[in-house]
């Protein structure tokens, strides 16, 4: 599948002025017809009627007016009016019939004379196009040549909006992909795809091509983040490795630091953490709590569908023994779930601090209305995307902290890019 490439705002703007030109010609003709301008091709255009006017202007784009001859009569502005529509109508009708065969053969040469000192961004994914607005917030000159391998949330319309962004749509692991992006002119490149493997292998094939090119790569699975890690950390090679980070990471800290750290020090006793949902964000809150808040903590309950297994295979590669835990297998959509879980803390001092997590949002929301409904006011962390009205007021309702994604990524991934600049 060969990339395929796309002009973006620059080409919405022609069209604008495309239309702006268009507009003026019927104004210019129409007007000149309208103050006694004739054609040596009509004798009398006022005993015409106003739809043959408009029927003469429109043939302009495709004639040009050879077929109405040149304006006499009527007063000097009007004839000069028409003489400016003759020539701007043809002009408007070359420059799209020349638009529409470029687009159509779309020669790599004239798609990679145009890149150059641009930010390569592999990925089109909610993470991809929240990178995109930190970029534009921080450098919003600088030319960014979009990857996009079908896995948009957005339309074409959308991802153009963002400044001067070149849309490339292919497999970013073909070479042919590779060789639209003119990676030995671009300034630095990040890889955000939904595809962990498919970043790691454009990150180092793109390595072996630009030797001192600045990659910087997501990789959201932790268990492949660890030994990708190891493997930067024990490389031995005269040129920097790719930059790995990870955004779940980035909100896992910040709901540590400024939401579950603060709570378990103002209790003044040993909490109990309830996490709903086994999914990545949660195996980095677990990371961080092994670590950071062990001694804050009298037990974590995990709590999903498949709740013992998920944690023996994550417990293979990070050891928990500094926590006491206990696991819930079963559906957070479930009543039974959550009485099952309150049997098990039933001998617990302190109320459970309950944090949903699982990956669809729906998910968590539905858990929230079910612990509402059993428990007296326990504290509740409901995992999102975006912060929406309906999000915003169904928390309020229930009186549950939201926890946007969204927000966290914001701020997250400006500071990201303002330090990648630097590198």
């Amino acid at each position: 599948m060969s990339p395929e490439h796309r002009v973006p705002r620059r080409g919405s703007r022609i069209n604008q002025l495309r239309i702006l030109g268009i507009v003026l010609v019927f104004f210019l003709a129409v007007g000149a017809f309208l103050a006694g301008v004739r054609t040596t091709g009509i004798s009398d255009p006022q005993d015409q009627q106003f739809l043959a006017w408009l029927y003469y202007s429109g043939g302009l784009f495709v004639f040009g007016g050879m077929d109405l001859g040149s304006p006499v009569g009527g007063p000097f502005l009007g004839r000069a009016a028409l003489w400016i529509a003759y020539f701007l109508a043809p002009l408007i009708t070359t420059t799209a019939v020349v638009e529409a065969l470029l687009r159509l053969v779309r020669p790599d040469w004239l798609q990679r004379r145009a890149l150059k000192d641009h930010l390569v961004l592999a990925g089109s994914g909610r993470v991809a196009l929240a990178y995109l607005d930190a970029i534009r917030s921080i450098d919003p000159d600088r030319t960014v040549a979009l990857v996009d391998s079908g896995e948009s949330l957005a339309t074409d319309s959308e991802l153009l909006d963002h400044g001067r962004t070149e849309l490339i749509r292919g497999d970013i692991r073909r070479p042919g992909t590779l060789g639209a992006l003119c990676l030995h002119r671009a300034d630095r490149m990040v890889v955000l795809s939904n595809d962990d493997m498919a970043n790691l292998e454009l990150a180092w094939g793109a390595r072996e091509r630009v030797p001192d090119l600045p990659i910087a790569v997501h990789v959201a699975d932790l268990t492949l983040l660890r030994p990708v890690n190891r493997i930067i950390k024990d490389q031995k090679e005269p040129n920097s490795p790719p930059l790995i980070f990870n955004t779940d990471r980035i909100a896992a800290l910040h709901l540590f630091e400024e939401h579950l750290y603060p709570h378990f020090q103002d209790t003044g006793q040993l909490d109990v953490l309830v996490i709903g949902g086994f999914s990545r964000f949660s195996e980095t809150i677990l990371e961080l709590l092994r670590v950071s808040a062990a001694n804050e903590l009298e037990r974590v309950v995990i709590v999903d569908p498949d709740a013992a297994r998920k944690v023996r295979q994550f417990e293979a590669d990070v050891p928990l023994d500094a926590l006491t835990y206990s696991t819930v297998d079963g559906d957070l959509e479930d009543p039974g779930t959550w009485a099952e879980v309150e049997e098990l803390l039933r001998q617990a001092e302190v109320e459970p601090v309950y944090l949903l997590a699982a990956k669809e949002e729906v998910v968590n929301f539905r858990a929230a209305m079910l612990l509402r409904g059993r428990s007296v006011e326990p504290r509740v962390f409901a995992r999102c995307f975006h912060r929406t009205r309906f999000a915003q007021s169904l928390a309020d309702q229930l009186s549950f902290e939201l926890l946007a994604f969204e927000e966290v990524l914001k701020e997250a991934l400006r500071d990201h890019y303002e330090g990648f600049r630097m590198v």
